[in-house]
């Protein structure tokens, strides 16, 4: 008796199953596109700031830095007080991120040496 109940659970599961597999298929030549593209404009930049004094001053760093537009990834280190960010040149620049940084009090030194740029 339980097999009889338990078959139609079986074929209900398995047919949800399929449907969702095929429901909204993604195209991944698309998606290697869109990816491809950023890379091309991203550039990767290290920035020394000073005034850090605590993990909550690097928190609200993180926080104006998440806010711009065309900023990719980023990271702010505390102890270190440097920034990592990763950005698309085509929407921000090295100047407008500093400033985002000065903007909060803090003082923002370029390192020449670890601007790159992804191809």
């Amino acid at each position: 008796m339980r097999n009889l109940f338990l078959i139609p659970f079986v074929v209900l599961m398995l047919l949800s199953i399929n449907a969702n597999a095929q429901c909204c298929p993604v195209s991944k030549i698309d998606k290697t596109v869109a990816v491809n593209n950023n890379l091309q404009t991203a550039k990767t930049v290290k920035l020394k700031i000073t005034g850090i004094t605590c993990a909550g001053c690097s928190n609200t760093i993180y926080k104006a830095l998440k806010e711009v537009n065309g900023v990719i990834e980023h990271s702010v280190e505390y102890p270190g007080d440097i920034a990592i960010i990763e950005f698309d040149d085509t929407k921000t620049s090295i100047e407008a991120l500093k400033k985002v940084i000065e903007k909060k009090g803090y003082k923002v030194e370029l390192i020449k040496d670890k601007i790159e740029g992804k191809v």
